[in-house]
């Protein structure tokens, strides 16, 4: 079992790892030189501001959760379903330290614990059902390198976020907050293009897959 993963990663990164598949990097380099350009031409510099950029994400992975669901129930793909909880589980880390109020009660959501619980069961899950996620990812290449895409530009928003770049990028201190804000939700605009796109990427075939919902 062990050997197959192991076959199957290296061939992914194989057919990732290539000049013609620079474009995956674009969405992380983009949100960066968005950050410094607003910074340096003084445009509007509020809406790179940890408030409205942090408002908007629990809509984006909503959005991105309903385009999978629907597409789970369409399709019964095992990649899609796995995907949509995987962005149910990015919906729920999004509710972290959140203020609801209900009846004139108001709620802090903390969620960061339980989020550590669920990406371990997703981690889990993709080992278990490791045969039928990368059967779905094989029937397109193009769909292996933007997933890679994907997940590489939340990869690069954590490691802004726990400040590997800095003495790196200039003025990284002034424009820690932005650059992180600023590149997740670069990654949540690729992840929900991704998901669209997998109306055209997954086959709506049911045969099979042996998935029944």
């Amino acid at each position: 079992m062990f050997k197959s993963i192991s076959a199957e990663l290296s061939n992914w990164f194989k057919q990732v790892f290539h000049i013609k598949n620079s474009w995956i990097l674009l969405p992380g380099l983009i949100a960066v030189l968005t950050v410094y350009a607003d910074h340096h031409f003084n445009v509007c510099t509020q809406l790179f501001s940890r408030g409205p950029l942090e408002n908007l994400a629990p809509w984006l992975v909503l959005m991105i959760l309903l385009v999978l669901v629907t597409n789970s129930l369409i399709s019964r793909n095992p990649l899609v379903i796995y995907l949509a909880a995987l962005a149910l589980v990015f919906l729920v880390r999004e509710l972290d330290d959140m203020v609801f109020t209900f009846f004139d009660a108001t709620y802090l959501v903390k969620t960061k614990n339980l989020v550590s619980f669920l990406l371990a069961g997703m981690g889990l899950a993709a080992f278990v059902w490791h045969e039928k996620l990368f059967a779905s990812l094989n029937r397109s290449r193009l769909l292996k390198v933007s997933l890679f895409g994907v997940l590489w530009t939340y990869f690069f928003s954590q490691l802004i976020a726990r400040r590997w770049f800095k003495g790196v990028l200039p003025d990284e201190r002034l424009l820690h907050v932005p650059l992180e804000e600023t590149a997740e939700t670069s990654a949540h605009l690729f992840f929900l293009l991704f998901a669209l796109c997998c109306f055209v990427f997954i086959s709506k075939s049911k045969v099979d897959l042996g998935i029944t919902l």
